[in-house]
């Protein structure tokens, strides 16, 4: 990635929704060969998407929690089953396998306790090979997900 290539990644993370004519500006290059790069940043998989940032509470999401998974076997068919199982489920944001004391941890977005109560029973029960779940809610954001930091 050169100086442009950077500056158009920046760009689109920071505000997906910007038009070619300014990423061009921003990046220094014409409309033209941004459209270019942009394309070859995408075939290339640098770029795998573009989404919408949208505020969870403004949905009625107001509760976060964070579950560590602890499985009861670390084989790699009960880890399949698990990986295959979460994909099943809408109420799993993220899923990340973990090194160190879990296994995986796991992103919800709940209503409430009581939602979160009724996710718990009705979605992180059911994951198979499941042994241990620890739960913990963040109290506040401090910081919000910007983007990637890009090499120089």
């Amino acid at each position: 990635m050169d100086r442009a290539d950077r500056a158009i990644v920046s760009a689109l993370q920071s505000d997906s929704s910007r038009s070619i004519a300014e990423l061009a500006d921003l990046a220094g290059v014409s409309p033209s060969a941004c459209h270019r790069r942009v394309r070859a940043l995408e075939v290339s998989g640098l770029i795998t998407g573009y989404t919408a940032q949208v505020d969870p509470a403004r949905l009625g999401l107001k509760a976060m929690a964070f579950v560590e998974i602890t499985l009861t076997s670390q084989s790699r068919e009960a880890m399949d089953r698990f990986e295959a199982a979460v994909l099943l489920y809408d109420e799993i944001l993220d899923c990340h396998l973990m090194s160190g004391g879990a296994d995986y941890l796991l992103r919800i977005a709940s209503r409430d306790l009581e939602h979160y109560d009724h996710i718990h029973r009705d979605c992180l029960s059911r994951l198979p090979g499941v042994s241990a779940m620890k739960s913990s809610f963040a109290i506040r954001r401090i910081k919000r997900w910007q983007g990637y930091p890009l090499p120089h």
